[in-house]
C-alpha cells in the first residue's frame, strides 16, 4: 500500500515499499536527508536505542512494545534492515535503553524490570530474558554513575511510583540493589537527563520543572531544587524530554527540554535553560521554538557538522503543527554556536515521531535519525546527506 509524506518543500512524494524521499532543508548550506523504511511491526513503542548490537562496526535500530516485544534490527544499508527478536513481555512502558550489563563486551538491552542478555551470536542465538526487581512501567531510564564507584547505574521514572535509580550487581541475574530520589511526574528525565547540574562533578538529575541535587555523592541523600521553569499544564502535565549539556560553552552544564505529551496543537515548545551561576541557583530560559504539538522526541547532535549542537525534535501522538494532522520534524540550527540564535528545519512532514533517537548509522561521519511512532508500526531512518557518498 502506498503512503504520501511530504518533503520539506511542501511537494507530495507517493511511495511505495521503501520511502526515498529527499527532504531539502530551508538553507542551501544545511543537510538533506533521505528517508527509508526499516520496518512495518509493532504499535505502542518505545525502548529505543542506536547501537552495535552485533559489533560488526555499525549501529543496529533498537524498539519494542509497552509490555511486549522487544526487536534489534541489523543494518545491513540504508536499504536493507534485517530484524532479530530480543525478547518479549517486557517490564517497562516507553523506557529502555542498551547497555552491557554482565561486563562481556557485547551490549544487552534493559527494559526497566527486564533486561536480555546478548548470546555473543545474536544473529543466530536467542538473547536471555532476567527479571531484575525495577520497578514495572517505566516511562523514562538513563544509565549513569549516580554513586561514583566508577560503574553506571539504571535511573528510572514512573510517575505513579517515583525516581529511583539501580546499582548493577557482580551477579545481574539477581535484584539490583534500589535507591529512592524522590516524586515523579509521566515523564522528563530521558533521553539525557542525568549529569552534573552544580559543579561538584557528580551526578544530579533534572526533572521538567527543577532537579534533584546528589548531595553526598553517593546518590543516598537528595535534595529537590523548584527553579526551572520547564513544565506545561498538557494531559500529562510536566512531561518533557530532557538533555543536559553545556550548550553556551561556557564551561558548565546547561538544560534543552521539550514539551512531550503536551495534549493539544500548537502548544509545545523546544527551549533550553542557561545555567547562569554554573551551581545549578539561577537559571535562564532560552526559547528554541514554539506553537508545536507534541514533541515527544529530543536528540541534541551537530547535525550540520559545524561543531556546535543542534536540536531534533518530531511530533508524536498527542498534537501537530502541520496541515491536515500531519507530524513535522524539525531541526534546529545553533547558528551562534551559543544558543542565542535559531533557524528551523523541517526535515519532513507526514509520519508520526516518537522517542526517535540520532547516531552515525552508517558511518559516514554525519548524524543520523532513526524514529517511529508510538500508535503504529512505519520505523524510519532518516539517512544524513551531510557526507556525500555519491560516486
Amino acid at each position: 500500500m502506498s503512503t504520501i509524506f511530504r518533503d520539506s518543500l511542501g511537494r507530495a512524494v507517493l511511495t511505495a515499499g521503501l520511502c526515498l524521499t529527499v527532504c531539502r532543508a530551508a538553507a542551501a548550506d544545511f543537510p538533506e536527508f533521505r528517508v527509508h523504511e526499516i520496518a512495518r511491526i509493532g504499535n505502542q513503542m518505545g525502548q529505543t536505542s542506536l547501537a552495535d548490537v552485533d559489533r560488526d562496526g555499525d549501529l543496529d535500530w533498537i524498539a519494542g512494545c509497552n509490555r511486549g516485544d522487544v526487536w534489534w534490527f541489523e543494518y545491513r544499508g540504508a536499504e536493507q534492515w534485517i530484524r532479530h527478536e530480543i525478547g518479549g513481555r517486557a517490564g517497562t512502558d516507553v523506557g529502555g535503553v542498551a547497555f552491557d550489563v554482565d561486563g562481556d563486551g557485547w551490549l544487552d538491552q534493559i527494559s526497566g524490570a527486564t533486561w536480555f542478555r546478548n548470546s555473543g551470536r545474536p544473529r543466530s542465538k536467542p538473547f536471555t530474558r532476567h527479571e531484575n526487581g525495577v520497578v514495572a512501567g517505566t516511562h523514562d531510564n538513563v544509565m549513569a554513575d549516580v554513586n561514583g564507584d566508577g560503574r553506571r547505574d539504571l535511573v528510572v521514572m514512573r510517575d505513579s511510583a517515583g525516581v529511583f535509580w539501580y546499582e548493577i550487581p557482580q551477579d545481574p541475574t539477581g535484584p539490583w540493589p534500589s535507591h529512592e530520589v524522590g516524586p515523579a511526574v509521566h515523564g522528563g528525565i530521558a533521553p539525557r537527563g542525568v549529569a552534573d547540574l552544580d559543579g561538584d562533578g557528580d551526578c544530579d538529575i533534572v526533572r521538567s520543572t527543577g532537579w534533584y541535587e546528589n548531595t553526598d555523592g553517593k546518590g543516598t541523600r537528595w535534595q529537590w531544587h523548584e527553579n526551572i521553569a520547564g513544565g506545561h499544564q498538557g494531559r500529562f502535565k510536566n512531561t518533557t524530554k530532557s538533555w543536559i549539556l553545556d550548550l553556551d560553552g561556557d564551561g558548565d552544564n546547561d538544560v534543552v527540554m521539550c514539551d512531550a505529551d503536551a495534549g493539544g496543537n500548537d502548544t509545545g515548545r523546544a527551549h533550553w535553560f542557561e545555567n547562569r551561576d554554573g551551581r545549578g541557583g539561577n537559571w535562564t530560559r532560552h526559547e528554541i521554538a514554539s506553537n508545536k504539538g507534541d514533541l515527544h522526541t529530543l536528540s541534541v547532535a551537530d547535525f550540520d557538522g559545524d561543531g556546535d549542537p543542534d536540536v531534533f525534535s518530531g511530533e508524536g501522538p498527542l498534537g501537530a503543527s502541520g496541515p491536515q494532522e500531519k507530524r513535522r520534524w524539525f531541526i534546529w540550527e545553533n547558528r551562534d554556536g551559543r544558543g542565542g540564535s535559531w533557524q528551523e528545519h523541517l526535515i519532513l512532514e507526514g509520519p508520526r515521531c516518537h522517542e526517535g533517537v540520532a547516531a552515525d548509522v552508517d558511518g559516514d561521519g554525519d548524524v543520523d535519525i532513526c524514529s517511529k511512532p508510538w500508535n503504529g508500526n512505519l520505523h524510519l531512518f532518516l539517512e544524513n546527506l551531510l557526507v556525500d557518498k555519491s560516486p
